[in-house]
């Protein structure tokens, strides 16, 4: 049973080896935290996840799975705030549609995946949600901290800000308890940050960022990639993605012909979501034709309110029997995407891989890995002073593999002198040598 649970099940994410970015979250998170603040000052994200996992690290250590539960706290708060989101904004009160919809959040891909990753990105779904909670019920102190908290954890919060402006300024007589002056204090905190980030002589958007555009063609398949987390780069091929967004697009258009909205307030929720957990991820899709910005997990607090969109419209329908099939059908398709990401998305074992060279390596031997993106792997599972990079030159290295954190004195052009030797990792296989 243990067995089948943590091979079969997302929980597989628990357990496998980390990837570069995991690694580095925890080379930052080391850091004092002054060094954590001026450090993503220069890198690409806020500082808050990381002062955060700073003290998780004294607390619980450093193995991956330590680490990786922060995420997975994140991701229950989150869950949590989608049971408020159903039982107190959209008021379900059939049971059994209430613990389909609760399930289809528990079990949707891009938040499973995300929770058992060393990441900001549940914490950024989480405060994404919070922040949206506050706003539509009007709590001024819930969504400063949410807001606020948020911006300082991805760049990415901003959209879910402008949208949460956007529909107060449309709606701006519904909202009795908060006013303009609520949004001065989130935007001028970021703003203090940004200014910061600019003194760090650091551009947000680097030249060489690694987002690909996006293609026209990919549109049709947006509801889909925001449900899934879909990106082509995966090792595998999601068949059934047109099926899918075709589904999702039919639901948001039948929620549009549906007359309930009867209050304003039932407006200002269905337009709130429409346009943060859609239309903001639309024209950040449509901006990546220009300048990429566009990435799935980026666009998690979207993804989730784009999740809310689709429960929130579900229920609009009057036979339920009706929206439980569709949400049953919705809840398949999270299965079987999940098949696959559970199959195909696993992590390289460089657990293994380091553990048979720590068994071969002597004192003075070292690691040499001939790319920069193998670095920080290499330095968590062997001994970040006895790792260096191969042939490659500092000036060559990509701002956006955490160069910040990667020493110059890294950097290697020769082999050491036997009896000393060097472990070569290439392709996730290693050759030994040495200069005599």
């Amino acid at each position: 049973m243990i067995s089948f649970l943590f091979s079969k099940t997302p929980l597989s994410f628990f357990v496998q080896s980390f990837w570069r970015d995991e690694a580095f979250s925890y080379f930052l998170a080391k850091k004092n935290i002054i060094e954590i603040i001026f450090l993503t000052a220069k890198d690409f994200n806020p500082p808050l996840y990381y002062l955060i996992l700073h003290f998780w690290i004294k607390i619980f250590g450093s193995s991956e799975t330590a680490l990786r539960s922060l995420s997975l706290i994140f991701y229950w708060a989150a869950i949590y705030l989608v049971f408020l989101f159903l039982t107190e904004i959209f008021k379900i009160k059939n049971k059994l549609f209430l613990f389909l919809a609760l399930t289809f959040f528990m079990i949707n891909p891009i938040l499973t995946y995300y929770a058992f990753e060393a990441r900001m990105y549940t914490l950024l779904a989480f405060f994404s949600l919070w922040s949206s909670y506050a706003f539509l019920k009007q709590n001024r102190n819930g969504y400063l901290i949410a807001c606020i908290f948020g911006l300082l954890t991805h760049y990415f919060m901003i959209f879910i800000f402008l949208s949460q402006l956007i529909i107060f300024f449309i709606f701006k007589k519904k909202f009795k308890k908060i006013d303009l002056k609520l949004f001065v204090y989130p935007i001028t905190i970021f703003v203090i940050w940004i200014i910061f980030v600019f003194f760090q002589k650091y551009e947000l958007i680097a030249n060489d960022f690694w987002i690909d555009k996006t293609n026209l063609i990919d549109i049709k398949y947006l509801p889909a990639i925001l449900f899934t987390g879909y990106e082509k780069g995966f090792s595998f091929v999601y068949e059934r993605i047109g099926y899918l967004s075709l589904l999702l697009f039919l639901i948001i258009l039948t929620a549009f012909f549906i007359k309930k909205e009867k209050t304003s307030e039932k407006k200002v929720i269905f337009f709130y979501l429409l346009l943060s957990g859609f239309i903001t991820p639309l024209i950040a899709f449509i901006i990546s034709f220009v300048k990429p910005i566009f990435l799935p997990r980026y666009l998690i607090g979207q993804s989730i309110l784009f999740l809310l969109l689709i429960i929130y419209s579900l229920n609009k329908i009057d036979k339920k029997i009706m929206s439980l099939i569709i949400l049953s059908m919705l809840i398949y398709f999270s299965f079987d995407y999940q098949k696959l990401q559970i199959r195909f998305r696993k992590k390289s074992n460089y657990k293994k891989l380091y553990h048979e060279i720590k068994t071969l390596a002597k004192k003075g031997d070292f690691v040499y890995v001939t790319s920069e993106l193998d670095y920080f792997v290499a330095a968590y599972y062997f001994d970040q002073n006895r790792v260096k990079i191969f042939n490659k030159t500092y000036e060559k290295i990509p701002e956006y593999v955490g160069k910040v954190l990667i020493p110059k004195e890294a950097i290697t052009f020769s082999l050491p002198i036997y009896p000393k030797k060097a472990f070569i990792i290439s392709n996730k296989s290693y050759t030994i040598q040495a200069a005599f």
